[in-house]
């Protein structure tokens, strides 16, 4: 009898200020960098953080037992956790250290050996009040979506805009009615938000199910399911299209 993935987690305490960022080992073998690794040391510091996860079976294939043990883990690590949503942790975004290597079983008639591995990872995981800037991307009755480069599950509702805002039918975007102008939102411009809260939707068991839902139960603009949604408000001095405040 095989043994089934169990993954344990657990967050890393708050970073504390002063502390240097994280150096993660992750190269995805291309020459740009990748959006999240573009962000400033200090967002580093507050909009990711490290965490412990052990799982108990993680299975090298037989065309895989040549490489070095450590290669071939890393290998599998990578392609099960890196940019997967883990329910109530958050957004893996790179393999930050393998802490341990256990076993290497190799069951009958398979070929396959199976280790338990404790490893370390970099998690997208934003705090409640954090300030985050983004790309406005679209908009509709119900709200406005921002996208941060590495992660587009952003919603902002129509009750967390600036007051009073209205929504153009015309132009299908919103705007805020700031005394006797009219601040359009448009969309693909900067965007200043703050976090609100994070949800982990449940898997929608058909897609009739998904076509109910709203965004901040998983359903997105192209009609995919979110596993993980950030909801952020503009209703603050400072926030909401950039270019309102350079003025």
């Amino acid at each position: 009898m095989h043994p089934s993935r169990t993954v344990i987690f657990a967050r890393a305490p708050e970073p504390k200020s002063g502390n240097p960022p994280f150096r993660p080992r992750h190269n995805t073998g291309s020459s740009e960098p990748s959006a999240w690794a573009r962000v400033s040391p200090e967002a580093i510091l507050a909009m990711f953080q490290i965490s412990r996860l052990e799982d108990a079976n993680v299975k090298i294939l037989p065309e895989n037992l040549g490489k070095p043990r450590l290669e071939a883990i890393t290998q599998e690590i990578e392609s099960l956790y890196i940019d997967k949503v883990i329910k109530d942790l958050g957004l893996v975004i790179t393999l930050y250290e393998i802490v341990s290597i256990e076993g290497g079983t190799v069951y009958p008639g398979e070929g396959s050996a199976h280790f338990k591995v404790e490893f370390r990872v970099v998690v997208f995981r934003p705090f409640v009040g954090e300030i985050i800037e983004g790309t406005l991307k679209k908009a509709d009755k119900t709200g406005l979506y921002v996208d941060i480069g590495f992660f587009s599950d952003i919603f902002v509702p129509e009750h967390l805009m600036q007051e009073p805002s209205v929504f153009d039918e015309d132009e299908q975007l919103w705007v805020w009615m700031y005394e006797d102008a009219k601040m359009f939102m448009d969309l693909e411009e900067p965007v200043r938000i703050r976090i609100q809260g994070i949800k982990f939707p449940d898997q929608p068991r058909t897609s009739d199910e998904l076509v109910g839902r709203t965004a901040l139960e998983g359903a997105t603009p192209d009609g995919t399911f979110a596993p993980m949604v950030v909801m952020a408000d503009i209703n603050a001095d400072g926030l909401g299209l950039i270019s309102w405040w350079k003025q």
